[in-house]
């Protein structure tokens, strides 16, 4: 069809079938901007995208592919069952923003890796935890970890027609013995082929390995960090977590997890590889989590080593990120509060010894007390320390211990356990509050964010209680 050169912008509209055919994948429209294409056609907030230039779109990703500086036409299926094709040229947009960013259904993973999250969780958790995605868009939008085991060839086209790259893949192990044992799935052996088609495709990928005692270690990671080095700069990080084992996990599931010992002898190997690293391909290549040198009672290395931090949104180099932005965030702290203020700070274990060199310098401005408090993760064990992990139920109690205590003017809890204002257990932030009396702040979990929050304190702007940062859909992980 040819593209009009004037400003009509509805081509046709077409009534409703007389039997509807089942519904595809479509875009349900949330808002329309007055005065856009959409608007003047009279689109309105239900009313559903179905296809760009008679191509159905699947998701986000696809629309802006198809539709962004290029003219396009999109065919608009509104509630009554009409449909309407609308003219957009280039340089403008439709002027609508959708529910979800996938229009289809989530692709959800094939494999049954031990360690998995979702084997963890008992019920009564936030529903999404349950959800046990391995998406490719995810990974390109979000930082998802993927398999590459249940890509259809339509979607390796897709992935390399639309070039979605970076992406982050959960390797765990290149000998094919030890990942078909990782993810349980006979299928599942062969990473470096899938890896070498998307480095093909001039696709980056970012790995994973979960750290498994007695399955990945040893011989095995080296082996999997000399094969993965090779394909550099395909393969732009690696990523080396410990196996994180919960109270839920079933016996016959269960995995070792990583000793100080280990944890040791494993960063020493590790460190032995990013010296090789150096020299042959100019960066370290391979990061450990920050629990490693906690386990191992070693520091956290400085800001330089982490090369920009490519995976930290895998807990590497976070406790460093963090006191790195700090020593800057903390000049701007006032000498002195107007009036006294006794602030709570609640955290997990691993956090709680990364913020206690912030706390101390907090507690030497004039009127202002702060007390730190580990939240120990008794619905998902000892071993379990991420703040992202907390449980609200978890953080109520340690506030009433805590209260029954001290007198306090507001409660600080950091934003990444949460998501849309409810901790994994669905408990709302506000149940904090609601259970003491004293205001709740969400902050975020950055040197600046805690120095916004003094800031605010003095400033007499009140706590932000049940209204939390939006989080994206990146959901904690027991790994």
């Amino acid at each position: 069809m040819p593209y009009p050169t004037d400003s009509v912008i509805q081509l046709t509209e077409r009534p409703a079938e007389a039997r509807p055919r089942k519904k595809a994948p479509a875009g349900v429209i949330e808002t329309v901007e007055p005065g856009s294409i959409a608007d003047r056609a009279s689109v309105i907030p239900g009313d559903r995208v179905i296809a760009v230039n008679r191509r159905p779109v699947s998701d986000l990703l696809d629309y802006r592919f198809q539709t962004t500086g290029e003219p396009a036409v999109i065919t608009v299926e509104r509630q009554n069952g009409h449909t309407v094709d609308l003219f957009k040229p280039t340089e403008d947009s439709l002027g609508v923003e959708f529910e979800n960013e996938l229009f289809d259904r989530i692709k959800i993973c094939s494999n049954n890796c031990p360690f998995c999250f979702i084997y963890q969780l008992p019920k009564g958790m936030r529903h999404s935890l349950y959800v046990k995605d391995d998406d490719y868009r995810l990974s390109f939008t979000h930082g998802n970890y993927i398999t590459l085991t249940n890509l259809k060839e339509e979607d390796w086209l897709r992935i390399e027609e639309q070039r979605l790259s970076p992406l982050y893949v959960s390797v765990h192990a290149t000998v094919p013995e030890a990942r078909i044992r990782l993810l349980e799935n006979p299928d599942g052996g062969d990473i470096l082929t899938p890896l070498k088609r998307l480095i093909r495709a001039r696709i980056q990928v970012h790995c994973q390995v979960v750290f498994c005692p007695g399955i990945n270690d040893g011989e095995v990671l080296d082996q999997t960090l000399a094969d993965l080095a090779a394909l550099y700069p395909g393969t732009q990080s690696v990523a080396i977590v410990p196996v994180a084992v919960g109270r839920h996990m079933k016996a016959k599931r269960m995995l070792t997890p990583t000793s100080p010992e280990l944890a040791r002898k494993t960063l020493d190997q590790v460190h032995r590889h990013q010296e090789r690293f150096l020299d042959t391909l100019g960066t370290r290549f391979a990061f450990l989590a920050d629990e490693f040198y906690l386990l191992a009672n070693r520091p956290i290395p400085g800001h330089d080593y982490y090369e920009g931090y490519p995976q930290l949104e895998d807990g590497i180099g976070m406790a460093r990120l963090f006191l790195h932005r700090w020593r800057y965030a903390s000049r701007r702290l006032p000498d002195a509060l107007p009036a006294l203020k006794r602030i709570l700070i609640l955290t997990g274990v691993l956090a709680g010894r990364t913020l206690a060199p912030a706390v101390e310098r907090l507690n030497a401005v004039e009127n202002l007390h702060v007390d730190l408090r580990a939240v120990e993760n008794r619905e998902f064990g000892e071993r379990i320390t991420v703040a992202g992990l907390m449980t609200g139920e978890d953080v109520v109690d340690t506030l009433k211990d805590a209260v029954a205590q001290s007198a306090y003017d507001e409660v600080w809890i950091p934003d990444v356990c949460l998501r849309n204002g409810v901790f994994l257990d669905d408990v709302p932030v506000r149940a904090l509050t609601d259970a003491t009396g004293i205001p709740t702040r969400v902050v975020e979990n950055t040197g600046d964010a805690l120095v916004d929050a003094v800031e605010a304190l003095a400033a007499g702007i009140p706590a932000t209680d049940g209204h939390p940062p939006a989080r994206n859909l990146r959901e904690p992980s027991l790994v």
